[in-house]
């Protein structure tokens, strides 16, 4: 399946003014499609050997074909250009190779193939269920989108997971924004000691 789709690519230096670089993948087979997260700003972007790019980056929620995907200090990366890389952590990941198939489904798919935590709704809290194996499918009810931008898909009745640890066989419907869900303190930006990564933040 090709992809051609406008894309717009920011330059770092320029945001602050009003510029902006217009570019696009034309006929990239695409097997894998990597929508940037809505509401994190510019995406940044980097080499094959982790070297933040500093002079562009990409819009949220955009789509990009996916080349490779590589690990860079035990964490994934997926190959948006030649010799660019965008982290896991700000995008989900869509096997849209074949037609778009019903119900959407998700598979797991982690940094460390150790399966995936859950998080409960009425907790707000991790779940204390074991985690969910690495490689299960799960069908996909709601997708919500809290304050600091990361995606959760609901796996069952009030349970998420983290769409970062996950491969659909479609893309996302947007999310629901749900500012309190899985909202902690020390979590937050404003914190002086906080995660930046969801994974940073159950690892801890």
């Amino acid at each position: 399946m090709k992809l051609s789709k406008a894309i717009t690519f920011i330059a770092m230096f320029l945001v602050a003014a009003t510029g902006a670089i217009l570019t696009s993948q034309n006929d990239t087979q695409a097997a894998k499609i990597a929508t940037t997260i809505t509401g994190r700003g510019p995406i940044t972007l980097y080499t094959s050997d982790g070297t933040k790019i500093t002079d562009r980056a990409l819009s949220p929620n955009t789509e990009w074909a996916v080349g490779n995907t590589i690990l860079i200090n035990g964490f994934r990366y997926y190959q948006v250009a030649t010799n660019e890389y965008l982290d896991y952590n700000d995008a989900t990941l869509s096997d849209v190779q074949n037609p778009v198939q019903e119900p959407l489904i998700g598979t797991v798919m982690t940094n460390n193939q150790s399966g995936t935590v859950t998080i409960d709704k009425n907790l707000n809290y991790m779940s204390p269920t074991p985690r969910l194996p690495e490689g299960s499918k799960w069908k996909i009810g709601q997708c919500l989108v809290n304050t600091f931008g990361e995606i959760y898909v609901e796996v069952a009745r009030n349970t998420y997971v983290p769409a970062v640890h996950m491969i659909f066989n479609q893309i996302l419907p947007s999310p629901t924004y749900d500012q309190s869900f899985f909202y902690q303190p020390l979590r937050d930006p404003q914190n002086t000691f906080h995660y930046s990564g969801i994974d940073e933040w159950f690892n801890f």
